[in-house]
């Protein structure tokens, strides 16, 4: 049976990497990202205090699928949504991915604990297919100490309460 694909954005996978979960949701989904977040997740000072390092082999390892987005990809998005919120550019490049390759987010969750990329998953009609990765963890196993340490925009609670706002027109 194949893997659930989930496509990724920066801050989960830091998130991941932070809980130390990443592995586990690597061998239970069949994980995915674009190259955007991959260079974000590797960039920054290593000696910053709170920074959490993520090495970019052991991301990339665990990786089913790193996509590419061209500048097209990203300007067709950006024309055909007017209503798109400004995204930070690894949720924009996610967001453009997934409006060129419409047959394949229907079969794709999406995680993001970003304010902006879930308002833009409402507006590409995605809100559906986007999850927390508290329940990525959960379906992963992953146990009830990691759980507890997730900063709550990881959680369902979170991601459930903008949704409601989101389908009522608050946002």
């Amino acid at each position: 049976m194949a893997k659930q694909r989930v496509l990724v954005d920066t801050c989960v996978i830091i998130e991941a990497f932070r809980i130390n979960c990443w592995k586990i949701l690597c061998q239970h989904f069949s994980v995915e990202t674009v190259q955007c977040c991959v260079d974000e997740c590797c960039r920054g000072d290593p000696l910053k205090p709170g920074r959490v390092p993520v090495p970019r082999e052991e991301l990339v390892s665990g990786l089913t699928s790193v996509h590419l987005v061209s500048d097209l990809m990203l300007a067709e998005l950006s024309l055909t949504n007017e209503d798109l919120p400004a995204l930070d550019d690894g949720e924009r490049h996610m967001m453009a991915w997934l409006h060129s390759n419409p047959a394949e987010a229907i079969l794709t969750v999406i995680s993001t604990s970003d304010r902006a990329a879930v308002r833009a998953a409402h507006v590409l009609r995605l809100l559906d297919r986007v999850t927390s990765l508290q329940e990525l963890a959960k379906s992963s196993h992953v146990g009830p100490k990691q759980l507890s340490n997730l900063e709550h925009h990881f959680t369902e609670d979170w991601l459930s309460t903008l949704r409601m706002q989101l389908r009522m027109g608050i946002l």
